[in-house]
């Protein structure tokens, strides 16, 4: 079965009573494709049977896969939050002499209360069918009443990158299985990464993030980095934006986000392990070892976590 749209808001429309309690598998035959590339999806060079990322974000159903999202309450009374700025002043220094300061302050302001639903985080994977033709393919999913919803995002998802998905059984009759090798990360290469080196690798994602924000992050980032990780790696695809810090001698492991949440979020398994989590388990609260808050006493909570 083949579904060509831009987006579906009724799956019963497209799957009926027939596909009721049966395990589907959506996707799409590389070849079938007018251009015939998965780039868009954040793959990089040529695709390879068992590559797996979770997608690029190209609108709103594949930003919400990554970064879940907020459901403001505005029939609710303002309650009072804060954000970071980073501040700076002239402090006298006698005779005429001054020395300009910096400093991250925490401003208040008003919102309505939000909460926070957490990413799908549906990784793709490529795959191939019998006959060897390369297909990018989603998790298995058995359709019933409470995983509808899961189904529609999913296919969704790949409506917004192609408006063209394939729906298979789980036979896997046209799909040939394969081990997952996630991608959603990028080692930088060995070697000293002082804070200026770093930011020429990070650059063009610190300028995709709003000017009012970009001073705060630089800050925190070379805050990490200043304690000298043994590795760094930079999210892809749908982990864009983030950057992990590795310290294995003391089993600290540090997520920076670059566009949501208010935190650094610590782990303690090795880098092996975490780079097989999933979106969602990373903002899962029980798998971290700390959540370090983005408001006054950050910086101090990083020196106590990894000073020599």
């Amino acid at each position: 079965m083949i579904i060509q749209k831009q987006y579906i808001r009724n799956i019963d429309l497209y799957l009926d009573a027939s596909y009721q309690d049966k395990t589907l598998i959506f996707g799409f035959k590389i070849e079938n494709l007018i251009d015939g590339s998965v780039k868009r999806l954040g793959f990089r060079g040529t695709p390879s049977v068992g590559d797996g990322i979770l997608p690029n974000i190209a609108g709103p159903v594949s930003r919400f896969n990554a970064e879940g999202k907020w459901i403001v309450h505005r029939d609710q009374p303002m309650e009072t939050a804060h954000r970071e700025v980073m501040w700076h002043w002239q402090e006298w220094r006698g005779r005429d002499d001054t020395e300009e300061k910096s400093d991250v302050r925490d401003v208040e302001y008003k919102r309505y209360p939000r909460t926070f639903v957490p990413p799908p985080s549906i990784e793709l994977k490529i795959s191939a069918t019998g006959s060897g033709q390369l297909a990018v393919v989603s998790p298995a999913t058995t359709l019933m009443g409470e995983t509808s919803a899961q189904v529609k995002h999913i296919i969704n998802l790949l409506l917004e990158f192609f408006d063209y998905c394939e729906v298979f059984n789980e036979s896997l009759d046209e799909m040939a299985a394969a081990p997952l090798r996630r991608l959603n990360w990028r080692l930088l290469p060995p070697g000293e990464y002082p804070w200026p080196r770093l930011k020429e690798q990070i650059q063009e994602l610190i300028e995709r993030t709003g000017k009012g924000k970009q001073e705060v992050l630089q800050y925190r980032l070379e805050a990490i980095n200043s304690y000298g990780p043994e590795f760094r790696a930079i999210g892809e695809g749908g982990f864009r934006g983030y950057i992990a810090f590795g310290f294995p001698d003391k089993r600290v492991y540090c997520f920076e986000s670059m566009y949501t949440g208010n935190a650094t979020y610590v782990f303690s398994d090795d880098w092996v392990t975490l780079s097989k989590l999933t979106k969602a388990e990373i903002l899962n609260e029980h798998l971290q070892k700390d959540r370090l808050i983005h408001i006054a006493g950050w910086a101090d909570k990083v020196h106590s976590l990894l000073a020599p």
